[in-house]
């Protein structure tokens, strides 16, 4: 099976027999590759945790040997964002239902350089209202835990609610522990193609 590589998104981690955890990362493809250096490594891949640990029932990887897991991965568009210190609402497309569930954990990217304040990482969907004109709004909205309170700036581009490339990814983080003594695993997140 032949791979493509997502640019920028490999990252190298240090392992003991104790369970150590990634910083959260945005889910860009379904598969992520995985290979311990010279120690068989226990992983556990989470998006619904904030400090997952890995422990000797997760699932095992040899030293050298590269294995490919599976992740749910999922994305929408973002037309709006209601800052708050606790509860950050993301407003999505009208018509356009959101692929999260209460419990998952998100990233914003905004897309444009100019509003990097309103990028978070790795907040906790919290509530999911799919009912029709909430409040005058009929498009899905999101509840997060993310803090925006401190952002005095108004999301938009141009003065409406048009900001280009603003997306709400779902977000992971991975745990792992070597089987032995002092190992490496190093992870990438691939694309498959299905051919030799």
């Amino acid at each position: 099976m032949a791979h493509r590589v997502v640019v920028g998104s490999g990252v190298s981690m240090a392992l003991t027999k104790t369970s150590v955890a990634t910083s959260s990362f945005l889910i860009e493809s379904q598969y992520l590759r995985l290979t311990p250096i010279t120690e068989g490594a226990h992983v556990s891949i989470s998006q619904t945790s904030v400090s997952p640990t890995a422990t000797t029932a997760d699932y095992f990887i040899a030293a050298g040997e590269s294995e490919t897991l599976s992740m749910q991965r999922y994305s929408c568009p973002v037309v709006g964002v209601t800052t708050s210190d606790t509860a950050t609402i993301i407003d999505c497309p009208e018509g356009m239902q959101v692929p999260f569930s209460v419990g998952n954990y998100v990233s914003l990217r905004t897309g444009i350089a100019t509003m990097p304040e309103f990028q978070f990482n790795h907040a906790r969907v919290t509530a999911v209202d799919t009912s029709n004109g909430v409040g005058g709004y009929h498009q899905t909205r999101l509840t997060c835990d993310a803090n925006t309170g401190g952002i005095m700036t108004s999301f938009s581009a141009g003065g409406g609610f048009n900001v280009p490339g603003a997306t709400l990814y779902s977000s992971a983080r991975l745990a792992a522990r070597s089987e032995g003594g002092a190992s490496g695993l190093h992870i990438i997140q691939v694309q498959t193609t299905g051919e030799a």
